[in-house]
């Protein structure tokens, strides 16, 4: 009868979300941070929270029976959570998490840019999510997750270094012709809003470029984008396509991951769609290994 009547009521076992108050942040925290490369994002946003109140919110998956009466939440407790804020980030979650959050987000309503994150999460939030929202601009469903492993393997580019204010208006269309190469749409949003997030990233020394002195061209660019903990991801690279097939690349690839050491992140990775073989053969050339696989839905 006892396993009849779990049957019918379902395991008593299973985790269910629930909403984060800002006393899980901490650990909610510490879990991403321990999830290495794949909690770079969604902690990094974490992080920003926990320093001052920020928009988005916590969805966890707590293992059932962990935590004793009174106790806090720790790390060790939790099995899976998602970030809501601009994106949907699941960290730790597989299809089945991923299943149990699909419900909560559609109920919270809200609207994200993207979700982002492991391959088997987004495809299962995506299904239970698909018929209820628009159809996504772009979906990227096979994009491996790398990590550097060792020191790197080629001289770095004593030209690249953090650009500066006086490159802003060089810098905003080499950034744009980033993103619109890589997603087929150009940056959504007015252009006054993407020009402030690139003189932002500038501001913060996270643009990193090499840049022609004589025509002021933008040979190569790279962003300093997420960290957490040690870990910090590198986003939006791009060469100009005049100067491609030179080695360019993988020279301003080490520079950028030269510069992320020396401001104390030991820990490089980034994340690049499977159809990209030009950009995977510089990353491993550099001595990148996959350690996972991401999707992403560009909504």
């Amino acid at each position: 009868m006892a396993d009849a009547r779990l049957l019918r009521l379902g395991s008593p076992r299973r985790p269910r979300p629930r909403l984060a108050e800002r006393g899980d942040y901490p650990a909610a925290l510490s879990f991403c941070q321990a999830r290495g490369a794949d909690g770079v994002m969604a902690g990094h946003r974490l992080g920003q929270a926990v320093a001052r109140p920020a928009g988005g919110e916590i969805w966890i998956l707590e293992r059932p029976g962990a935590r004793r009466p009174g106790q806090g939440l720790r790390p060790e407790h939790i099995t899976a959570l998602i970030w809501a804020g601009g994106s949907l980030m699941p960290v730790g979650a597989d299809s089945a998490a991923a299943e149990s959050l699909a419900p909560v987000v559609r109920r919270r309503g809200g609207h994200y840019v993207s979700i982002v994150g492991d391959q088997a999460a987004v495809a299962a939030l995506w299904a239970g999510l698909s018929s209820a929202w628009p159809a996504p601009r772009a979906y990227r469903p096979n994009q491996p997750l790398m990590a550097l492993s060792g020191l790197g393997r080629i001289e770095p580019d004593p030209a690249v270094g953090p650009a500066t204010p006086d490159m802003l208006e060089a810098m905003v269309p080499a950034c744009r012709a980033m993103f619109t190469e890589e997603l087929g749409f150009a940056p959504p949003g007015p252009e006054m809003g993407y020009r402030a997030h690139v003189a932002n990233q500038i501001e913060r020394g996270n643009l990193l470029a090499n840049v022609d002195p004589a025509s002021g061209r933008v040979v190569f660019k790279a962003e300093l984008g997420a960290a957490c903990g040690p870990w910090v991801q590198i986003q939006g690279v791009w060469t100009d396509p005049a100067y491609r097939g030179r080695g360019i690349a993988k020279r301003g690839m080490a520079a950028v991951v030269a510069h992320a050491r020396r401001r104390g992140w030991s820990q490089v990775c980034l994340y690049v769609n499977d159809f990209n073989a030009a950009a995977l053969a510089v990353y491993r050339a550099l001595g990148f290994i996959q350690v996972g696989t991401w999707a992403t839905v560009m909504l």
